[in-house]
Formats: C-alpha cells, structure tokens, sequence
C-alpha cells in the first residue's frame, strides 16, 4: 500500500509537517531482565496523515546519548531525499539514571563471554582497574537475550503502535558497534541494513567464519566506519577497534558474497567522539542509496 503513495504530492501538502515528531519516552521490560529499557520514538514527517503508508525503521542503540543525533540526521537527510522517511527507535536506559543506566548498556551490547579474546597485551590493558570487575562479569552479559529482546519482542510490540515495514537497519557506536557486528552474523537476517561504527568485538570475528563455512551469500548492506585518532588511545587500541573494524571488513571483501553491498571509511583527526557525526552522517546515506535513488531529487 505503501508505493502507491503519491510521497511527492503529499510533501506538497499544507497539512503535512515538514519535520519529524518524537514520542514521549516508553518503557519496555524485556525477558530475562529485571529493570526496564527506554525506548525513543521518533516519527517521519507524513506519519500522522498518511495513514496507509508504512515506513522502514532505523533501530539505534544507547538510547538519549544517541537518540537526538541520528534522529536529527535522519530529519535532515530526508528533507534533502538523501533517506527515505524512516522511523527512528533508540533503545537504552533513561538519562537520569546517570552512569549507572549507561553502565547497564555493557550487559545489553556484548554477547556473552571475553571482552578481549585471545589477547595478552590487550588483556594488560583492559583488566587494568574497574576493567578487572568487568572481565570477571562478562559471563552475565546478555547480548543474545538483548538481541531477541529487539526482534521477538519490541518490534512487534512497537509495530502495533506505529506503521513499520519490513526493511529495517540496526546502527551502533563502540560497544554499540560490536553489538551491531554480533546481530549480523547471529541473526542474519533479522535486519537488511547495518551501521557498525568504531568496534567489532572478538566473538563477532568469530561468527563471521562460521557464517562463512557455511554460506555463499549475505544479503545487507554494510557501513563499518571508525576514527584514525582512536589508536592514539591507549584503552582504545587494547580494544583494538580500528584493525578489528579494519580485519571484519577485508574479510568482508574478500568473502564476494554477491548480496552483499559493503562500504569501510576511516576517518582521519578524528577520535571516539568527534568521528560520530559524519560517520552517522555518511552511514547512513549509504545505507539507504538503494531507496533515497527512487526518490525524487531536489537540487543539491
């Protein structure tokens, strides 16, 4: 019902907003968890008078530290059709919970087992403080759980709410990154679109063979991207983000998974923080060229 949608006509219209509308803050219990998450809503500009058209959904992790950021890309680029109108949700832990919220997102994004792998420099490194505790915990961590929480039990759920189709990206920042990396290859399919930014955790290169062992295709399409600046880093480098990033994409390459559309970019002068926006920023153009082509085009 969708593509029947005259979406030129209708950004004509007086009545449509020219900008996107976010929901108030909801909250969602997922299974196996004993506290709840913040979900963030943000809505396409014709969602409330087009009542017949569904939308592709860009699903962000860390929730009110990215949540205003990739929306505000997202209402940007779809001003200038570089995206289609898309359903923006963040998912994370309430911003006045303070650090101890943020510091739950370290259960939710790793999968279970080692923060490091095999890896004695690194390990030095990491365990190095309130790292130690950390390492010691990895065996609780729940990033398969938080991944079924995502795909069996939120998206339904959300779907009920709002008009979401089946095209659907998954998008993260450092643990967000590996967490990004781990869906692809734990539950291929589950998503089209990935944006994997600054981190790819040990066990995703792990699932990445695996995977391979036993297809000849991955149908996605694959943004990975980090900052030059961040093996200036000492933690950064022990978490070896960018030759990690830079390793999980050269076997990408080298896989020629037909499906497969792929594209690395490393950033130069720019560190864990700054590289976000214009990875953001190109990441997802890149993610959505296949859909922003079949728009009409305004003058660049």
């Amino acid at each position: 019902m969708s593509d029947e949608v005259d979406l030129e006509q209708l950004m004509q219209d007086s009545q449509v907003p020219y900008a996107m509308a976010s929901e108030p803050p909801l909250s969602f219990r997922a299974e196996g968890y004993d506290y709840d998450h913040e979900v963030l809503v943000t809505l396409p500009p014709s969602h409330s008078v087009a009542p017949d058209r569904s939308y592709p959904v860009l699903w962000a992790m860390d929730g009110p530290m990215m949540h205003a950021l990739v929306a505000g890309i997202v209402n940007v680029y779809t001003m200038g059709r570089r995206v289609p109108e898309t359903i923006v949700v963040s998912v994370g832990h309430a911003a006045a919970q303070g650090m101890a919220g943020f510091g739950k997102r370290e259960f939710d994004l790793h999968p279970p087992g080692s923060l490091i792998g095999n890896d004695e420099l690194a390990e030095r490194i990491l365990t190095a403080g309130s790292g130690a505790a950390l390492l010691k915990m990895s065996e609780s961590f729940k990033g398969d759980r938080f991944l079924a929480f995502l795909v069996d039990q939120l998206r339904p759920a959300l779907t009920e709410r709002y008009r979401m189709n089946d095209d659907h990206a998954l998008m993260g920042h450092s643990s967000g990154g590996y967490f990004t990396g781990f869906a692809l290859f734990a539950r291929p399919g589950a998503f089209s679109r990935y944006l994997i930014g600054s981190g790819t955790h040990p066990h995703t290169l792990e699932l990445e063979a695996e995977y391979a062992a036993s297809h000849d295709d991955l149908p996605a399409r694959v943004f990975l991207g980090g900052g030059a600046g961040e093996v200036d880093n000492v933690d950064l480098s022990a978490s070896r983000i960018v030759s990690r990033t830079v390793f999980l994409a050269e076997n990408l390459r080298m896989r020629r998974y037909p499906s497969l559309a792929l594209k690395t970019q490393l950033y130069a002068d720019r560190d864990h923080f700054t590289v976000m926006p214009p990875m953001f920023a190109d990441g997802l153009q890149y993610l959505y060229a296949d859909e922003a082509a079949k728009l009409p085009q305004l003058p660049a």
